[in-house]
């Protein structure tokens, strides 16, 4: 699977995840920005996003920095508004009031069929029948729309797929056919971005469908969390896909002190912790599946999947809508992938040398000895990589792009 004498064509495939697991791929897409060596997170040739990772993706296409959409996050930027409660949950107030004035309607029908088919009725009939009153999604996505659309325009960049130097492609799914649409493809260049993002992220019953021309769309997730598909038909042969939902291994049911969840079974801490359980299951099931079937049809191509550790409970126990985690998901994300590009150099080594990307020891060996005696205590993690970015960053990256160089060379020579 060498490709000496071919160009290498590389595509980043970010998954959804809800607003923890857009900030979880910022913070590790931060963490291979540092194991790249003249090259960064901004670029691959082909990006495909899908749900949140359709918001990072589109950024990534723009041109912004993995630092700038740190600062983004954590509200340090002070050249753009910082993504807020506001840009996320802001209520369909007209879908709430349109429904209300058909409450006396619902009302009427519901019990007056109840009280004719008395006999054959349940009380969970009765309640179906209610539920046509109520709204069809919690908030409206339009919000997140237009702070997609404002922040390119005062940052510069463009909001036109068009336009972009990148081949930037969004996955969203039709509510009336529940077909794939891909987003960024020619019959779709002339959508906004903003509004490619807020079909994909569309989580259905929490925000209302988007409209596009004279079709609703809601969550790209629904036809598969991540389309390495459409990153293989751009001619990618690297493809590197970053999914941030897995299920929890439970397992040794360990208790979880600092976020006080006792040890036990999951079914014990509710119906949550099982819809989390089983809705991440087939998430990665379908993913791996995914791979699978493209790794057997197309052998040539080198699939790279970054996922959290089965035992991350910082990423299984908090919500993925969470607003107030996403700096400490951030730069969860950071320190564990760090962690697991070290971990597993080796392995990445060998599969980013078939593509002539050189690449750092993001942990020196004896940093890694340090964080394995600790047992991977989070604050030994958190310390060691806190003392990394202490260090002078510009004679460090010199001596590493140098040394990872020699290391390219002295391989070629011993082929």
């Amino acid at each position: 699977m060498a490709f000496k004498g071919i160009k290498t064509k590389t595509a980043l495939v970010l998954a959804g995840g809800g607003l923890t697991g857009a900030v979880y791929e910022i913070g590790a897409l931060r963490a291979i920005d540092d194991l790249l060596v003249d090259r960064t997170v901004n670029d691959f040739d082909v990006y495909v996003g899908t749900s949140a990772g359709g918001l990072v993706a589109s950024c990534l296409a723009n041109g912004i920095t993995i630092d700038r959409l740190m600062r983004i996050v954590d509200g340090s930027a002070h050249t753009v508004e910082p993504i807020g409660p506001k840009h996320l949950f802001r209520f369909d107030v007209k879908e709430f009031s349109r429904r209300t004035l058909k409450w006396p309607r619902v009302m009427w029908g519901a019990w007056s069929h109840y009280l004719r088919h008395i006999d054959d009725m349940t009380v969970f009939d009765m309640l179906w029948s209610l539920s046509e009153g109520l709204p069809s999604a919690l908030y409206d996505g339009l919000a997140l729309e237009k702070y997609v659309r404002e922040m390119f325009a005062r940052i510069g960049a463009t909001n036109n797929f068009a336009e972009l130097a990148r081949k930037l492609f969004i996955i969203a799914t039709d509510l009336d056919t529940g077909e794939r649409r891909v987003f960024g493809e020619k019959d779709s260049c002339d959508v906004p971005i903003s509004l490619a993002v807020a079909a994909s992220t569309a989580l259905p019953l929490v925000y209302k469908p988007v409209r596009v021309g004279e079709k609703e769309y809601v969550d790209g997730g629904l036809r598969g969390t991540a389309s390495l598909d459409v990153a293989i038909e751009q001619g990618a042969n690297l493809v590197i896909c970053i999914n941030p939902l897995v299920p929890f291994d439970n397992s040794e049911r360990k208790a979880i002190p600092f976020l006080g969840k006792d040890g036990g079974y999951l079914s014990d801490k509710g119906m949550q912790a099982i819809a989390s359980q089983v809705s991440r299951i087939t998430i990665q099931a379908g993913l791996h599946y995914h791979i699978k079937q493209l790794r057997r049809a197309y052998p040539e191509v080198d699939i790279v999947l970054i996922e959290p550790r089965p035992d991350d409970h910082q990423m299984f126990f908090y919500n993925v809508m969470r607003y107030s985690a996403r700096r400490t998901i951030a730069e969860h994300g950071f320190e564990a992938v760090t962690l697991g590009l070290a971990e597993n150099h080796r392995f990445f080594h060998d599969i980013l040398q078939r593509h002539n990307i050189p690449i750092n020891r993001t942990l020196a060996q004896s940093e890694l000895q340090e964080i394995r005696r600790s047992a991977y205590d989070q604050q030994v993690i958190k310390h060691v990589l806190e003392r990394r970015t202490g260090e002078s960053v510009g004679v460090v990256d010199k001596l590493k792009r140098t040394l990872a160089e020699l290391e390219i060379a002295l391989e070629k020579r011993s082929e």
